[in-house]
């Protein structure tokens, strides 16, 4: 199936906001085995969290060196966040100087962060007193909360509308293989098989057109220079529908198989 991209949501826990749906995009895509890792990141993650978030509530350590643990847990998992999102974006080519302009802005934003958590890292393991480890975990909050999410919605609303756009061409090549074949499939066909073959190819050609509308407006939006959030959230949505109808044309594919092969 083509690759999907969740809709960027905030989650109210202590440094965390963000963090679980860019991680569980990556997981869509990853192996048993490299989604088993993730998994045991974000249960590390949580653990940490729940730590620091015991401070917000009142319950103040006396140890520094649990707490820098924790801070520390939920910084190298963001740190690596930082480097697969920055990856992904990397890896995205073909793209016009326009594209590549924003392309190349997110990612010196993405490494900005990670010049932060450096900073942030370095302050923890030199500062040992608790009222400093706290006060650095509250600022940390902080930076989480606005830049960091904000800078990595960017980045994977740039990306997910860009491999959204690469599974629009893919089901594309996909059809015209099948529809340059079409002659040929149906003189194999029954007769009653064939109109139900003829209805499923228009019906996967309308629903990769719509597709590729919308995915192109989800672009376009991007590439504009409003930074509205209502903007951000309607290339989502965009790209969450155009998905879906990339989705409902490989459903259409599979149907097609299944009339071949009775």
């Amino acid at each position: 199936m083509p690759y999907s991209i969740k809709t960027i949501k905030k989650i109210s826990i202590i440094l965390a906001l963000a963090f679980a749906p860019f991680f569980f995009a990556q997981a869509q895509t990853a192996s048993t085995a490299s989604t088993d890792t993730l998994q045991s990141d974000l249960s590390r993650l949580t653990e940490s969290l729940d730590l620091l978030n015991a401070i917000k509530i009142g319950k103040r350590p006396t140890d520094a060196t649990p707490l820098q643990s924790a801070l520390n847990n939920v910084i190298s998992i963001s740190e690596e966040e930082i480097r697969s999102v920055s990856a992904q974006l990397a890896a995205q080519s073909g793209l016009t100087d326009e594209e590549s302009a924003l392309r190349d802005s997110l990612i010196t934003d993405l490494a900005n962060l990670k010049l932060h958590t450096k900073a942030v890292r370095t302050d923890t393991t030199q500062e040992s007193g608790i009222s400093a480890v706290i006060s650095i975990a509250q600022k940390f909050k902080e930076w989480r909360d606005g830049t960091y999410t904000d800078t990595m919605a960017r980045a994977v609303r740039f990306i997910s509308v860009f491999e959204n756009e690469d599974s629009v061409q893919a089901g594309n090549g996909r059809l015209s293989s099948i529809v340059k074949d079409t002659k040929k499939i149906r003189s194999l066909l029954p007769g009653m098989r064939s109109a139900p073959f003829m209805n499923l190819i228009k019906k996967a050609q309308d629903e990769l057109k719509k597709a590729a509308d919308l995915n192109a407006r989800a672009k376009s939006t991007l590439l504009s220079d409003t930074k509205e959030a209502e903007d951000e959230e309607t290339i989502d949505e965009m790209v969450r529908q155009s998905n879906a109808l990339v989705n409902a044309a490989y459903d259409d594919f599979i149907a097609m198989s299944r009339l071949i092969r009775k």
